[in-house]
Formats: structure tokens, C-alpha cells, sequence
């Protein structure tokens, strides 16, 4: 399975940045074609004790490699990456992006 993982940094905003990943971002990703599933992880704790690193980590699956291609070239996967990264600055948040494949 193809993947990408997103993961945010804990914003300075937290209310503002839930509320627009939420009623804005995540319904703008939603649009990505050949999208198959949208997890998103609130991380709750670090298991080693102290501040975790993330806020928020994000998985995008697709079900196959052409679906993927697909997605990264889309409009609705650029307009995706233009929110992130007008919404991340505007709360506080930094994120950065992985492509993954589940084995």
C-alpha cells in the first residue's frame, strides 16, 4: 500500500488549527483522487517520557503505485499542499512530508 504521512508539529493555536484541519483541510484532502483512506493520529503522550515532537501525524493511503502517481499529480493534491502550508503558518504548526510503503 502507498502512503504519505504528514506529520505537524504542536501549533501555537491549538483550538484554531483543530477546528480548520478539520471543517477545512481534511475536506480538501478528502478531494485527492484515488485517495483510499485518511487517518489522522492525535498524539496523546511520548511512551519515553516527556514533550512528544508531534501534534498531529497523518496517513494518506492509496491502493495501488498508479493511484498514488495519480494523486501527486493532481490539482486537489497541490491545492492540499497550499492550505498546509498557509494554515500551519497562520496557527503556529510546521509540518513536513514522507511517502511511505506499507510492506
Amino acid at each position: 500500500m502507498h502512503k504519505i504521512l504528514v506529520t505537524y508539529t504542536r501549533p501555537d493555536d491549538v483550538e484554531a488549527f483543530d477546528n480548520y484541519f478539520r471543517d477545512v483541510h481534511a475536506p480538501i484532502v478528502r478531494k485527492i483522487p484515488g485517495l483510499k483512506k485518511l487517518v489522522v493520529n492525535r498524539i496523546t503522550g511520548n511512551a519515553m517520557g516527556g514533550d512528544p515532537s508531534f501534534y498531529l501525524v497523518v496517513g494518506l493511503q492509496f491502493g495501488s503505485r498508479e493511484d498514488f502517481e495519480t494523486a501527486m499529480r493532481s490539482e486537489e493534491n497541490a491545492a492540499a499542499g497550499k492550505d498546509a502550508v498557509e494554515f500551519c503558518r497562520d496557527t503556529g504548526s510546521e509540518f513536513e512530508v514522507m511517502i511511505a510503503h506499507e510492506e
